[in-house]
């Protein structure tokens, strides 16, 4: 869970100090209007006001704002809009457009996030790029402004934590394709990759309004979970788990520690405040595996710093604790060189032995069938397993295990309450299941 959270915690920033110390990387014209960016106030009109709308659009959008019409007129609605934009990225409020203000704006267009404010549903714009009003068809190969507009459109209409925004070139290629097909997939239309007069109304109305494309849901299992580490903190930034709660999401697991010397910085602060909001709660432990023999002193550690935040595996609200057995966190994708069943065995028996709960094992067949000869040690351990793949409507299930427990099925879980992108999960049972396996 660490290394496919670290994946994704880089899409979306939250403090605005970081947004303003990598400004100079960023790229300007987001939406293809003009380069310059001139000090913009209420009276200004053009190309760059029209640039400036746009950018606020995709920079808020994320946030519940409905866009603005971009119409190169700085009225009253822009001036409103970038006094939302300026208290999201902790900037002086004052109406005006000028060199900081367009800085954070670059980075947040172009890599959305969300505000510590939501905003509410308003009237649907028309008007949101402001490229151009014509809607041709549009496939591979096409060119100019149209094809920019259609791009923006996408942009908007396009959960931005799922979606990594295109980029606004003018150009149908193969990215432009494969984002006209996931939305065409959102709307339940034909999944050509065409931008045809159905697509093009669809793109219109979603991206005019508060409302976003996701990845669909795995069919059959609507209780929500969410994983959850230091990566989900950029910045400092606190997670508001009552607003996790009120988003729909039913429990989480907190990582917990790492090996046999990393205890998460934010796992005192979000195990205790996860399980008081109403989830249900476990806390995982990353094993490393770097060394021989390590998997009772991995299980010592974990058990040590859970029981420090009132952890006892027996409280209402207290899932199992939850083994993450993985590839190496390092990049390689490598198989840990000393993970053994013996060793795994080793920290699952403690942790059992500590808590009277039977632990979860996380894990991938792949995993287990690559790394450890496709063992069936662990088939009478209940399975948290990992698999993003949107064609599948189970995960694969390990050698000799009959079924699983909890799919982590994206790594860009976005609820309200968390900053950043996590993994999410949906449960194989019912609410009553849930809540006997969390002792309530």
């Amino acid at each position: 869970m660490q290394r496919l959270a670290l994946a994704v915690a880089v899409l979306l920033v939250f403090p605005a100090a970081a947004a303003t110390a990598t400004a100079a990387a960023e790229p300007v014209a987001v939406c293809g209007h003009t380069s310059a960016q001139p000090t913009l106030k209420q009276g200004a009109t053009g190309p760059a006001v029209a640039e400036a709308q746009c950018e606020l659009n995709l920079a808020t959008k994320a946030s519940r704002y409905t866009p603005i019409g971009a119409d190169g007129s700085f009225g009253a609605a822009t001036d409103a809009r970038v006094r939302v934009f300026q208290r999201c990225a902790a900037l002086s409020v004052d109406g005006q457009l000028g060199p900081n203000t367009w800085a954070a704006l670059n980075s947040w267009a172009a890599r959305p996030r969300k505000c510590a404010t939501l905003g509410t549903a308003e009237a649907a714009q028309g008007v949101v790029c402001g490229l151009s009003t014509a809607r041709p068809t549009l496939q591979s190969g096409s060119t100019g402004t149209d094809v920019k507009e259609l791009q923006c459109r996408l942009n908007l209409a396009m959960e931005p934590g799922h979606y990594p925004p295109l980029t606004v070139d003018g150009n149908f290629g193969d990215g432009t394709r494969n984002r006209v097909i996931q939305f065409q997939h959102c709307v339940n239309a034909s999944a050509d990759g065409v931008a045809g007069p159905t697509t093009w109304a669809k793109v219109a109305d979603w991206s005019g309004r508060n409302t976003y494309c996701t990845p669909p849901k795995p069919a059959g299992h609507p209780i929500d979970g969410v994983d959850t580490a230091k990566y989900q903190h950029p910045g400092g930034a606190p997670i508001n788990w009552g607003a996790v709660k009120a988003s729909g999401v039913e429990f989480a697991t907190v990582k917990a520690t790492r090996g046999l010397t990393t205890t998460d910085e934010y796992l005192a602060t979000d195990l205790p405040a996860a399980r008081n909001a109403g989830l249900a709660v476990a806390p995982y432990h990353f094993y490393t595996g770097t060394a021989a023999g390590t998997g009772g002193a991995q299980a010592d550690r974990f058990i040590a710093a859970v029981r420090a935040t009132g952890y006892t595996g027996n409280r209402a609200g207290d899932l199992p604790p939850v083994f993450d057995l993985e590839r190496m966190d390092d990049g390689s994708g490598r198989c840990p060189p000393y993970a053994t069943v013996a060793d795994t065995k080793a920290w699952l028996d403690k942790v059992r032995t500590a808590f009277g709960r039977t632990p979860i094992i996380y894990t991938q067949k792949s995993f287990l069938d690559a790394c450890m000869s496709a063992t069936t040690a662990f088939a009478a351990y209940p399975m948290q397993l990992a698999d993003y793949r949107q064609s599948i409507t189970q995960p694969p299930l390990p050698a000799g295990s009959k079924t699983w427990l909890m799919w982590q099925y994206t790594d860009a879980a976005i609820p309200d309450g968390i900053p950043a992108p996590a993994t999410g999960d949906v449960f194989n049972g019912t609410q009553a299941d849930l809540d006997q396996l969390a002792n309530r």
